[in-house]
């Protein structure tokens, strides 16, 4: 099965390319949502077969080294403000006033100006501990978002 699903994400992501390179925005944006889907869908069977083996726990480093993929990554997306990682980073830290109070997700999904499926899919892996993910920043209880507080003072510094 996964590997069923990896090729389906290696076929979207050329897909992806070819419309890039045909500049249609609409069948973009799908391929991106498909792509985010896709690896939602991995990270789910992944976490189903560790279940059913009792692994299902992650290992020490995988915080820290979650905290460096953030690091990494967050001075690119600065760099490209038209990715969506950025756009919804970008409108959390203006409503939250760098993250001084927690917002609804609809009320950033509304903020965002992102079509809502590519919105969540995006926002999905923001929020999420994966090899693939784009780097948790967001933690989200009951409804509110806030930043992870592993990243928070990374962000924040970015921003200010």
């Amino acid at each position: 099965m996964k590997d069923i699903v990896n090729t389906i994400l290696d076929e979207t992501k050329l897909a992806y390319k070819e419309s890039i390179l045909t500049e249609n925005k609409i069948i973009e944006d799908k391929l991106l949502s498909i792509m985010a889907n896709t690896k939602l869908l991995l990270n789910e069977l992944e976490t189903v077969k560790l279940k059913k083996k009792k692994k299902y726990k992650l290992n020490e480093n995988t915080e820290a080294l979650e905290v460096e993929k953030v690091k990494r990554k967050v001075p690119l997306w600065l760099k490209k403000q038209n990715q969506y990682n950025y756009k919804i980073l970008n409108t959390f830290m203006s409503l939250s006033n760098n993250n001084n109070h927690t917002i609804s997700t609809r009320l950033l999904e509304m903020h965002c100006n992102i079509d809502p499926k590519v919105f969540l899919s995006n926002y999905n892996l923001l929020k999420t501990i994966s090899e693939k993910n784009h780097g948790k920043v967001f933690n989200e209880k009951d409804g509110q978002v806030s930043l992870w507080e592993p990243v928070e003072e990374i962000i924040i510094k970015y921003f200010q």
